[in-house]
């Protein structure tokens, strides 16, 4: 895979709060059929999900930059003992984790917006849960300048008399130090 896949993104956080955290039992995918009882949840478990992708600040270099809100579910057992005071600690511990965690990639940038928040709680299904929210911008692709990026002659032109019209009224300048300096 190439740093273009946000696949990449997902195997780097799971692998980062694995290794933080080796008490959990799952790290994995968010699925709404996860948090409606339709396919097994096994606690403690943090739950990754993309919520929101938008282009980022435009870079040089030739990458294509994504700011992408994340949301990371939180869950535990109601069989928890002081589960509500529990589940806010687990948040604390995962939001620590994110703050300031680039995930072992050049292109990531650090997180921003950071918040953690009461989740989904079903005491049907027999769980309660925080989400721990940030945003973090992301710079995609491969850095192809090309080999002619780097201009070889630079011209100066002076407004207003500047643009193709004026191309003769352009002066060389010289891009090499002279052999006195």
């Amino acid at each position: 895979m190439k740093d273009d896949d946000l696949t990449l993104i997902h195997e780097a956080q799971v692998a980062c709060i694995k290794k933080a955290m080796p008490m959990l039992k799952q790290v994995d995918d968010y699925a709404p059929e996860l948090l409606e009882g339709k396919t097994l949840v096994t606690s403690p478990a943090v739950l990754l999900e993309a919520v929101q992708i938008k282009p980022g600040k435009k870079v040089s270099g030739g990458r294509f930059a994504l700011t992408i809100e994340f949301a990371a579910h939180c869950i535990l057992s109601m069989k928890t003992e002081k589960v509500q005071l529990e589940i806010r600690n687990f948040a604390a511990r995962v939001l620590q984790i994110v703050n300031e965690n680039r995930w072992g990639l050049e292109y990531a940038k650090q997180p921003a917006e950071l918040s953690a928040f009461p989740g989904m709680f079903s005491e049907k299904l027999g769980f309660e849960s925080w989400v721990v929210s940030w945003e973090q911008e992301f710079h995609l692709g491969e850095v192809n300048l090309g080999d002619d990026w780097l201009p070889t002659d630079v011209y100066i032109g002076e407004a207003p008399n500047i643009g193709a019209a004026h191309q003769d009224d352009y002066t060389l300048t010289e891009t090499e130090p002279s052999p006195s300096e």
